[in-house]
């Protein structure tokens, strides 16, 4: 438990020092697409996704980099699909909604915000367990920006740590340590 809490820590520093939200950082159009391209994604190859009949044509085409996310038909079926796809899926769109949150800029601040604690609370242990996979790269010090950001005050942060607590040490109490650490983080990006 304490190598988890210290990697997790680990990645904190690393992502302050090097992953701060910077709103000068994507100005031009291009910076709005996915550039990160993936051979495998939760053990599955990334064709699985690509071919998946569950996967919307427009998810596939910002993955690809075809489309950006300034087209909000894009971006909000991208976010409906994330909440409401089925479980198999469900990497691959975690994995764009990631990139979503690391390309964001301020353009999209709020709604990005919401879908970021409504992924952590309904899925805790997708989230959590998915700081293991080596193809994902998780800016923590942005999710927990954004969270903090929506939750605002002290009484909606403490709502939202209750559910996740609970869903994690009934359903995936190996990651317990690692959302400490992580709801510490958000504590302090509370607004209020």
């Amino acid at each position: 438990m304490r190598s988890v809490l210290f990697t997790f820590m680990f990645f904190v520093i690393i992502g302050a020092n090097g992953q701060g939200i910077d709103s000068n950082k994507h100005r031009n159009s291009s910076s709005y697409i996915n550039k990160v391209k993936l051979n495998t994604l939760n053990g599955n190859p990334l064709n699985f996704y690509l071919a998946h009949r569950h996967v919307d044509e427009n998810a596939k085409k910002f993955y690809k980099g075809e489309v950006d996310i300034r087209n909000q038909q894009i971006l909000y079926g991208i976010l409906d699909s994330l909440i409401s796809c089925n479980s198999e899926v469900r990497p691959f769109y975690f994995f764009l909604f990631n990139q979503i949150v690391d390309i964001s800029d301020g353009t999209f601040d709020e709604l990005v915000a919401l879908n970021c604690k409504v992924f952590v609370e309904k899925y805790p242990c997708d989230f959590f367990n998915s700081f293991n996979q080596s193809e994902l790269n998780i800016n923590v010090v942005k999710w927990t920006m954004l969270i903090g950001y929506n939750l605002k005050d002290k009484g909606s942060f403490a709502v939202f740590r209750k559910t996740i607590d609970d869903k994690v040490k009934r359903n995936c109490s190996d990651v317990y340590d690692l959302l400490k650490s992580f709801m510490m983080e958000v504590r302090m990006c509370l607004v209020r």
